[in-house]
């Protein structure tokens, strides 16, 4: 199954994608932890994988070992590279395992750790982990990770002549990454008190600037994150036109380990139950944001230029107000809609493909003199180009969001189901009043349900940001988890997109490839009672 098309444009952290393969969610609840220490997306490619997990007694245990083709897997022109010689067609090799016992009726206390292994690549991890159940309304729980990791590390504060250790760590560029060892900590903890009509949850979370996970997902370090959340809500009763209220409200602030804060937000709101599976809700979020350049590139020193243009950082108030809708009148359809406006948003000025370059001041200069022609350097003419026809650093700036989310659902009867959905997201900048992106994503599904293993299922994306459709019709036969038959049609079109290498307007259709496979894999499971 392929992944969901969301929103790429202007994203500064990793994104992330849930599991889908049947051998990987068999039993991933077991080496689920708070940190996401493990996601088993982190093996790409795997030529053996050995999982064995279950419980016996009050004792709960997963093992999984599996070498990965991925990280060696390079393409003809990358073969060509000599840096990439000592990798080529290397397997890393990755191993995770998780014990859990069971205290009392409804408590545990646990213990996970992970190895990553590639050549010159190595990750270690562990930790400890519980959850506890205080009373009937109470639980708390806690992780505790450390980790240590010889790899390339970013080092924004070093000079790019700095000579590499490793070759290995000149990546897209950059010659500010540095091979030596990082050791790294990180933490969970949350209280949750819930009640029938008022509740509330604490939670914490840290990671070190060194703390990685590379078998796990991670989307930010040198962080730290602590929020309050409140909530009220009254009985429901169907015999009342508002069948339930409730009100929320929640704080949470980010800092980094330097003590600075990175962010704040406050997110007062409200929701309704009505009649006919409705239910409608409304909130608002104020907040503060702050930008340090190191996080996006170089430190400036005395030697070198930082990431920003101007001044260092980067902070703003913001604002968003947005609410939502959700039905299902009857049951063969449904429906949701939601949209928010926010108010300094911040534009980190990547660009957005090439349909929507960087709009940031200095950008549009560059641009400027680019199209006039005086970038072009000749020795008679223009022997000396206008500095400004470098490209030039971030300049991240606030702006006005928009995003909305809507779709219908309708199922006819018991065999057919199709859905239709539509996510927008665009970000016009204050200062020089241009959209610094605007995204629109279309996505049709439809499955049907010959039997209870049998299935034919379409569906279609279209993402307007990057120009490309995509399709996908898929035949299933999946008696159990783990056994399953597929043949499938994968199909890729680009309308009126960029050409990836001349960067030219192509208007109309544009196949950019298309694939027909057969799946097949047969899962031979051997269960322990206990």
């Amino acid at each position: 199954e392929a992944d969901q098309t969301v929103v790429t444009a202007n994203q500064r952290f990793p994104i992330f994608f849930e599991e889908k393969r049947p051998f990987f969610l068999e039993g991933i609840d077991i080496f689920q932890t708070p940190l996401q220490v493990v996601h088993t997306r982190a093996i790409v490619d795997p030529d053996v994988a050995v999982k064995l997990s279950g419980k016996r007694g009050r004792n709960t245990f997963g093992f999984l070992v599996a070498s990965d083709n991925a990280p060696g897997n390079f393409n003809q022109d990358e073969r060509t590279n000599p840096v990439n010689a000592r990798f080529i067609d290397k397997n890393a090799f990755i191993g995770v395992l998780r014990l859990k016992r069971d205290i009392g009726k409804e408590s545990n206390i646990g213990l996970i750790a992970t190895s990553y292994n590639f050549i010159e690549k190595h990750n270690q991890l562990v930790g400890i982990d519980g959850r506890f159940k205080l009373d009937p309304k109470t639980v708390a729980s806690f992780q505790i990770i450390g980790t240590a990791s010889r790899r390339c590390f970013f080092a924004p504060e070093k000079d790019e002549h700095t000579p590499l250790i490793t070759e290995s760590c000149f990546v897209n560029g950059s010659t500010r990454n540095y091979y030596r060892q990082g050791n790294g900590f990180a933490y969970s903890t949350v209280y949750d008190f819930t009640d029938r009509n008022f509740g509330w949850v604490y939670q914490g979370q840290g990671r070190t600037q060194d703390y990685r996970a590379d078998v796990g997902f991670t989307r930010r370090v040198n962080t730290n994150r602590h929020a309050v959340f409140v909530r009220f809500n009254n009985d429901a009763d169907t015999k009342r036109k508002i069948i339930s209220w409730r009100v929320r409200s929640g704080f949470d602030a980010n800092f980094d380990w330097q003590g600075r804060m990175q962010n704040w937000g406050s997110e007062p709101g409200f929701s309704l139950q009505l009649h006919h599976k409705t239910n409608i809700e409304f909130g608002v979020d104020f907040g503060y944001d702050r930008l340090f350049e190191q996080e996006f590139g170089p430190h400036r020193t005395a030697t070198q230029a930082g990431a920003f243009f101007g001044a260092p950082e980067r902070s703003a108030y913001q604002a968003t107000v947005g609410g939502g809708i959700e039905t299902n009148p009857i049951k063969q359809f449904a429906a949701y809609f939601s949209l928010n406006r926010g108010w300094n948003r911040f534009d980190f000025d990547f660009g957005a493909s090439e349909r929507y370059p960087r709009v940031s001041p200095p950008a549009l200069v560059t641009a400027a003199l680019q199209a006039a022609g005086k970038c072009v350097q000749d020795p008679v003419s223009n022997p000396n180009p206008p500095a400004e026809c470098a490209d030039p650093p971030l300049d991240p700036g606030p702006g006005h969001a928009l995003s909305i989310e809507s779709g219908v659902s309708f199922q006819p009867n018991s065999e057919l189901q199709m859905s239709l959905d539509y996510t927008k997201s665009k970000l016009r900048r204050n200062d020089t009043r241009l959209l610094a992106f605007d995204e629109n994503i279309f996505s049709f599904r439809s499955t049907y349900q010959f039997t209870r293993f049998i299935f034919l299922r379409a569906r279609a994306d279209y993402d307007t940001l990057e120009s490309n459709i995509s399709g996908q019709v898929l035949f299933g036969y999946t008696p159990n988890p783990g056994t399953a038959f597929y043949v499938g049609y994968n199909d890729d079109i680009s309308r009126n997109g960029f050409n990836p290498f001349t960067g030219q307007l192509e208007p109309g259709f544009r196949r950019n490839g298309r694939t027909f496979f057969v799946k097949m894999s047969y899962l031979i499971r051997k269960s322990f009672g206990g």
